[in-house]
């Protein structure tokens, strides 16, 4: 968890500037592919066991495998209750399985709010904002306020960590990590408990006493060879839609945070993002990236937008103006620019 590894932050200079220094793909490293996705899609189990080099699960965690949250690299329906103070028992998120006998955190049960946006012309559209309950607390109270994530697309992340001219840190929903490296560290430790040179310690907090007496090995579970492999296989993912931006969408205020494209030294992508951080009336989120909104199952950082037009009604905060120029929008404008995100 973040206060442990807080407790442990002075590691190497070296790791620091594999943080902040991307690592440039020249060329096609297949042996490294391979190595990376087996390690992204295979399931890890708990210490000890006959699979010594997938063996570090836990002992508390929320799925054993990468796959499991980005099913063929995209998104899912797994959801990740966050907390907005990570020095709390429960650290930075809610692990809700466990293994070698020590209790997981707690049961996330979702509900939701809804209320209706109404169009001038009578059309109506339901939105529904899910929240978390959270039950059978298995280490006591929770001092911090929570939110829900749900896993973002990995397609296109290598291509851009090679833009230019941007914020170091631009990974993670909120941008707090500055490389894919980074944030692959910080997902294995989180989501799985995995230890590496950037979180050697296990995802235990101080105070839970079983989760630290658990059985673990004395070897790093993804050392840097194996956390590099998984890098090289998630910035080898650039099958990503290059869809050229139309009139209506500037006109309308969404390329305001969602930039159409960027130049790189030997193609121009279309991501429709500024890369940078807004508030968007609920905390502050990176603009998501839209290429490939067409293979997306949901929407928004807690996946409560089934559609592109339930997105649309959703902004708040910086955004609030763009939403509402498109809530002003014709029912055939509005139809043509729903259609021309649908397609990226």
């Amino acid at each position: 968890m973040i206060l442990n590894h807080l407790q442990h932050k002075f590691l190497p200079f070296i790791i620091t500037l594999i943080l902040v220094i991307p690592t440039r793909i020249f060329a096609f490293d297949e042996d490294k592919f391979i190595l990376g996705k087996s390690f992204f899609d295979k399931p890890w189990v708990g210490f000890p066991a006959s699979t010594t080099a997938r063996d570090g699960l836990g002992p508390l965690f929320n799925e054993n495998a990468c796959l499991v949250c980005h099913p063929k690299g995209g998104r899912s329906h797994k959801i990740v209750v966050k907390l907005d103070n990570p020095n709390t028992i429960y650290g930075a998120q809610i692990n809700t399985k466990s293994n070698a006998n020590v209790p997981a955190e707690a049961q996330v049960v979702i509900d939701y709010k809804r209320h209706t946006v109404t169009y001038a012309n009578g059309d109506k559209v339901l939105l529904k904002k899910p929240v978390a309950i959270l039950e059978k607390l298995s280490y006591g109270k929770i001092d911090s306020e929570f939110s829900l994530r749900i896993a973002p697309s990995l397609f296109g992340l290598g291509l851009l960590e090679k833009v230019a001219n941007k914020p170091i840190n631009r990974f993670n929903l909120s941008a707090i990590e500055p490389s894919i490296l980074a944030q692959v560290a910080n997902a294995a430790h989180n989501d799985m408990s995995l230890t590496s040179p950037l979180y050697p310690y296990e995802n235990c907090d101080t105070k839970q006493v079983k989760c630290h007496q658990a059985p673990k090995s004395d070897e790093i579970d993804l050392p840097m060879h194996r956390l590099k492999a998984i890098t090289y296989f998630v910035q080898s993912l650039d099958k990503v839609s290059a869809v050229k931006p139309i009139k209506l969408f500037s006109k309308a205020g969404c390329s305001g945070c969602h930039t159409p494209s960027y130049d790189l030294e030997k193609r121009t992508i279309y991501p429709y993002s500024d890369l940078l951080v807004h508030n968007l009336g609920e905390g502050n989120f990176r603009t998501a990236p839209l290429w490939n909104s067409k293979k997306a199952p949901n929407f928004w950082h807690d996946g409560r937008a089934k559609t592109v037009e339930e997105a649309i009604l959703w902004h708040q905060g910086d955004a609030r103006l763009a939403m509402e120029n498109f809530v002003k929008l014709s029912p055939e404008y509005r139809k043509k620019l729903i259609r021309f995100i649908e397609k990226m």
